[in-house]
């Protein structure tokens, strides 16, 4: 996806250590987990996926549960971005790299 175009990307960028390090997805990685990014609070939570999918709505939960598979399927990373203040829940799918 082209950071220039999307709001999210800089942030996700400027805090992909404390997504991705101790304490976040490789502290829960045996389980899989969905990653929730905040950006105007800068909050970040480990979820499980099938907790985390089953709270979505009907709308986005089936869309969302394929794109879940799939990234296990690859070993890549799910993350939710959640911007309350622009009511916006967006997902993104992250490939894992091999040093982390």
């Amino acid at each position: 996806m082209d950071s220039i175009s999307d709001p999210y990307m800089k942030k996700i960028n400027k805090h992909w250590h404390e997504i991705i390090g101790i304490g976040m997805y490789l502290t829960f990685e045996s389980k899989k987990p969905i990653i929730e990014f905040e950006p105007n609070r800068i909050r970040i939570i480990a979820y499980s996926a099938e907790e985390y999918i089953g709270g979505l709505s009907d709308r986005t939960r089936d869309q969302s549960r394929k794109q879940y598979r799939e990234a296990c399927v690859t070993g890549a990373l799910m993350v939710f971005v959640r911007d309350e203040q622009k009511e916006i829940l967006r997902s993104y799918i992250f490939p894992r790299a091999e040093e982390e």
